[in-house]
């Protein structure tokens, strides 16, 4: 179930230190569990999120979202994102309760699943535990479903499933538990600053996904580069 990581795809450290740092070595980790963000990595669902959060503040009586309130709710649980547009008070709990009514999937067809993400989970299964870790809540499983992704994870974490969501460790906690993994046997594929947090709490190593802003151990623009790394081309 593991595999080792070409050196070369980490940005090198000059020091040789025997144990893993921000953007430094060892490059050799044997990776036994690969945990995905869903939001920005799975899929491009920027359009979703503003079409669902316009809906829900349009029922409490709110203007819709503005274009610099657009990076928070992308990175951001609901109830996090709903307290960032609306504050608190009543119609805060309006509208959480409104969440609690209402189809999510009606937003799906806003979502653009991100390009060789398909090939990429196919060909780590078996090979990985592979599991999504994410700030959505109860639409996960369905929206996996919707798009016939389901049956590409082990485990998933949501943010209904921990009490403190990203990027409090409690969610990679869970999965370090779950399959008896240590840090530098993880590997983190995000797309924002909240999963560069998270990665960095807990030690794991972390790949940002089409953010060369991000720190990270390395970066990649499509999944394609990520299965070459991953899966030994006499495997594929």
């Amino acid at each position: 179930m593991t595999r080792d990581l070409s050196k070369d795809s980490f940005r090198s450290s000059d020091r040789g230190s025997p144990e893993p740092t921000w953007n430094e070595g060892p490059l050799d980790s044997r990776i036994k569990v690969t945990v995905f963000d869903c939001d920005g990595v799975l899929f491009d669902s920027r359009e979703a999120n503003v079409h669902f959060y316009n809906h829900v503040l349009e029922h409490v009586g709110r203007p819709a979202v503005r274009p610099e309130q657009e990076e928070f709710i992308h990175m951001h649980a609901v109830r996090d994102s709903l307290a960032f547009l609306i504050g608190p008070g009543p119609l805060l709990e309006k509208a959480l309760d409104y969440c609690q009514s209402f189809d999510f999937s009606r937003f799906n067809r806003y979502l653009k699943v991100e390009p060789g993400l398909e090939e990429l989970l196919a060909a780590l299964r078996g090979r990985y535990h592979v599991v999504l870790a994410t700030n959505r809540t109860v639409s996960t499983r369905q929206l996996l479903a919707d798009f016939n992704l389901e049956r590409f994870f082990d485990h998933l974490v949501t943010a209904a499933d921990v009490t403190h969501p990203k990027p409090h460790p409690e969610s990679m906690q869970r999965i370090m538990n779950r399959f008896s993994a240590e840090p530098r046997e993880i590997l983190f594929v995000g797309d924002s600053p909240v999963d560069e947090q998270l990665a960095r709490a807990t030690g794991v190593f972390f790949a940002a996904y089409k953010n060369p802003a991000l720190q990270a151990h390395f970066h990649i623009q499509h999944f394609g580069r990520l299965k070459d790394l991953l899966v030994p081309e006499t495997e594929t």
